[in-house]
């Protein structure tokens, strides 16, 4: 029986696509319909009376002309009229076709033979038999069709007499009632597989707006956190950098040491959040543009034994590295910063033991693997580890502990690689974290970039003149402090203008700038950068000291060749920053 649709708007989307499904195959059925009775009257005509054929016959043809041409109006413009009215022509001619077979072969039956009264019989059903298929797209046209056709002909059957075609008739009369519910039948299992496919399509278009919505929140998620984590970070850069020349007193008391030594590790604490937010929106945010290139991996190695191997040796932990001639595909920081994130994840977790970082093949690739002797992570929990803030076994959130954010990174991060993180873990014996990367030939090694580390820094630098333009008087103020304090010269403003003006009053030249992007004036720190170099040359050693983490503000800094170093910094990453910023123009002044 049909099913019941459950809006007036899904009943009328179905009704149209079972017409557009029966026109599908009305052109075809049409023909062959006119075709078959031509064919039997070919038949009989010798043995039946002209009237009794000819004028059916030439009906017949008008018909089908009729619905042929209704058939390429609806082809051309379905929209033109409704669905009703194409169901109800089709109905109607479908009838008109149907009462020519009826009539034909009624009135036939009493002039032909025995064979050819057979004959007329069995293509008569087998006619109506073939157009009751069509009750499975619509059950109108092809049900008045068989009864028009069918009808007349039983009762023809019963007027002769017969045994034979009594039964025959009865028979006929049997197959009417049966064709009405075989196509209700077929017609509802059409109606229902039509309203599935509508409220697939409808789900498909919900989830699909779902999505949007989480997309769109997710990227309203990361500006909020580009927002929140700038206007963080001002105060956080100034309370930092003060702490910094407290260090300097020598006059504190051993209580004061203390405390200071506290504040520093709360304030360590809030910048590592901040930095793992920044992280996280970035990678969010797509404002992070892989550089694949073929990377040495015993150089990645190399520098994370050297910052891990204190740390390890502190918690009496055995951190190993094995060494490998390696190359891979990869882009060297957020590599490095994965590698980094597992490695410090495993020293966390691991109260004794070891941790082991080593590489193995895998199905023409190279899986990178962290292994750890540490508390391991239950089977219920392997899913979640990386969320968000989610800690194995921190439930009450000890800074100490890590802040949850790692693991999230790192996931995010060989995402945008392209890379497959693996894990496996047993409760009580440890974990195996790995990142699969593609291999490298030798023949595609490329230099990787060198990071300035407190190691590196040397005095070469000291004694030059750096002009800083900050907005925010505290940072300002704490920054020329704290520079003065390593060594260096410092004439600080709020703007290039104020610059540039109290550089015509002193009237000597700086060795580099250092600006906060936002400034007085709606002007950038790029362009402020740009108005000194106009002044002192294109190779002025800069740096772009900020707390916006916005990809446009990354993208002008790129495209000036400046680079930029995000608020609040550890005062060792400053001082490492202005360093390769003195060795980087150097060396592309001599290149020129």
């Amino acid at each position: 029986m049909p099913m019941r649709t459950d809006t007036r708007g899904e009943a009328r989307a179905i009704e149209a696509e079972q017409v557009k499904a029966y026109f599908n195959d009305a052109g075809i059925l049409n023909v062959a319909g006119a075709a078959v009775f031509s064919l039997m009257v070919l038949v009989i005509h010798n043995d039946a009376p002209w009237w009794s054929w000819a004028p059916a016959l030439v009906f017949l043809y008008l018909v089908s002309l009729y619905r042929a041409n209704m058939i390429r109006r609806y082809r051309k413009s379905p929209q033109s009229r409704s669905s009703k009215y194409w169901i109800h022509g089709q109905a109607l001619t479908g009838g008109l076709a149907g009462l020519c077979w009826g009539v034909v072969n009624t009135v036939a039956l009493f002039h032909l033979p025995f064979p050819l009264q057979l004959f007329v019989t069995a293509v008569s059903s087998v006619v109506a038999a073939a157009a009751t298929l069509e009750s499975f797209l619509l059950v109108l046209p092809p049900r008045l069709f068989t009864f028009a056709s069918i009808t007349p002909l039983a009762v023809g059957l019963l007027f002769i007499g017969d045994f034979l075609f009594t039964m025959m008739a009865l028979m006929l009369f049997l197959f009417l009632p049966v064709t009405v519910v075989l196509g209700n039948r077929k017609n509802g299992i059409f109606i229902e597989a039509q309203r599935l496919r509508f409220q697939n399509e409808t789900l498909v278009k919900e989830l699909s707006r779902q999505h949007e919505l989480l997309e769109g929140a997710s990227s309203s998620k990361s500006r909020f956190l580009a927002a929140a984590s700038h206007d963080l970070r001002q105060p956080l850069a100034a309370l930092m950098i003060f702490l910094e020349l407290l260090e300097t007193e020598r006059q504190m008391s051993q209580k004061g040491k203390s405390i200071l030594e506290h504040a520093q590790k709360a304030t360590s604490s809030l910048r590592d959040l901040l930095d793992a937010l920044l992280d996280i929106s970035k990678l969010d945010a797509k404002a992070i543009k892989p550089d694949i290139r073929a990377l040495a991996l015993q150089n990645i190695f190399n520098e994370l034994d050297n910052e891990f191997a204190p740390i390890a040796e502190h918690k009496g932990i055995r951190l190993r590295f094995s060494a490998t001639s390696a190359l891979v595909f990869s882009d060297f920081t957020l590599l490095n910063q994965i590698l980094r994130n597992l490695i410090s994840n495993a020293l966390r977790y691991t109260p004794s033991g070891r941790v082991l970082v080593g590489c193995r093949h895998r199905h023409g690739k190279l899986c990178i693997e962290v292994h750890d002797t540490g508390i391991g992570i239950a089977e219920n929990q392997l899913g979640r580890v990386f969320d968000e803030f989610y800690q194995v076994d921190n439930q009450e959130r000890e800074r100490q502990r890590g802040l949850g954010l790692g693991l999230s990174i790192v996931d995010r991060a060989a995402r945008l690689l392209d890379h497959e993180v693996t894990l496996r873990s047993q409760l009580g014996k440890g974990s195996s974290f790995g990142i699969v990367v593609p291999l490298a030939k030798r023949s595609d090694e490329s230099v990787a970039p060198v990071v300035a580390t407190p190691e590196h820094l040397h005095d070469d630098f000291l004694g030059r003149l750096i002009a800083v333009i900050e907005n925010e008087g505290a940072i300002r103020h704490g920054m020329q402090n704290l520079l003065q304090a390593w060594g260096y010269k410092v004439i600080a403003a709020d703007s290039a203008a104020a610059m540039l003006a109290q550089l015509d009053i002193r009237g000597r030249e700086i060795d580099m700038v250092i600006s906060d992007f936002g400034l007085r004036g709606g002007q950038s720190g790029v362009e402020a950068i740009s108005a000194l170099r106009k002044r002192y040359g294109v190779h002025l050693p800069a740096l772009l000291f900020t707390g916006d983490i916005s990809k446009e503000t990354y993208a002008l800094a790129k495209a000036a060749g400046v680079q930029i170093l995000y608020k609040p910094a550890k005062p060792e990453a400053l001082r490492a920053a202005i360093t390769a910023a003195f060795e980087l123009e150097g060396a592309d002044a001599q290149a020129d």
